[in-house]
């Protein structure tokens, strides 16, 4: 095990993530197999970073369920979000999930169809009551992401994102913390507390840590 793995599995448990921004050609075409490369890339710089030899093209392929790579660590979790042209990715030695999303125009138009999407009445009634229901929304929309892509790390993988219930982080005791700005919103659930390295404040700036209205 190199020094800074061993280093940081000594420490407390934490998040490196990275991220940034297509160019505009394939932002403009939203290409799926631009975010993916991308995607791997920055996986592969952040497991370098660990002392991990995980080659972008040895990674999972897109389509098949969370990232995975013979070159990682036992014990470490990848995952990756992507929305109009922006990409974030993670790694931690904790099951965690992460999501992105963007608040476009179109999609506000439709919030009402939105809401009445999620799976719990209480949820939907928060988001109504909120002062802002579309950030309330998309609080929400993320977390339930989120939850379901840390399911897919544990032995009981969701079978799809409406099997999600936002109750579920309190019963099992699952952290969730929320950044928010300029049309942006990103989630993290994880397995206790996480520190993610750089803050996705820094990462992106305009992007601000944010009260989880629905959960207050």
């Amino acid at each position: 095990m190199s020094p800074s793995l061993n280093k940081l599995q000594e420490s407390s448990p934490r998040l490196l993530l990275a991220g940034g921004d297509l160019d505009n050609e394939h932002a403009a075409s939203q290409s799926g197999p631009a975010y993916s490369s991308y995607a791997r890339e920055l996986l592969s710089e952040l497991a370098a970073q660990l002392g991990m030899h995980c080659p972008p093209a040895l990674w999972s392929a897109r389509g098949q369920g969370k990232p995975t790579h013979p070159g990682l660590h036992s014990g470490w979790y990848a995952n990756i979000t992507h929305k109009k042209g922006r990409v974030v990715v993670g790694l931690a030695n904790r099951f965690f999930g992460i999501d992105l999303e963007y608040a476009a125009a179109r999609r506000t138009a439709r919030l009402d169809v939105l809401i009445e999407q999620l799976p719990e009445p209480w949820v939907r009634q928060r988001i109504r009551e909120a002062d802002s229901r579309v950030s309330a929304f998309y609080q929400s929309w993320t977390l339930y992401e989120s939850l379901f892509k840390h399911a897919s790390h544990t032995p009981d993988p969701a079978e799809n994102l409406f099997a999600m219930r936002l109750h579920t982080l309190a019963e099992h005791r699952l952290d969730c913390a929320v950044w928010q700005g300029d049309q942006w919103t990103l989630a993290i659930v994880s397995e206790g507390r996480l520190s993610p390295h750089p803050d996705p404040a820094k990462l992106f700036p305009g992007m601000q840590p944010t009260s989880v209205f629905i959960l207050d």
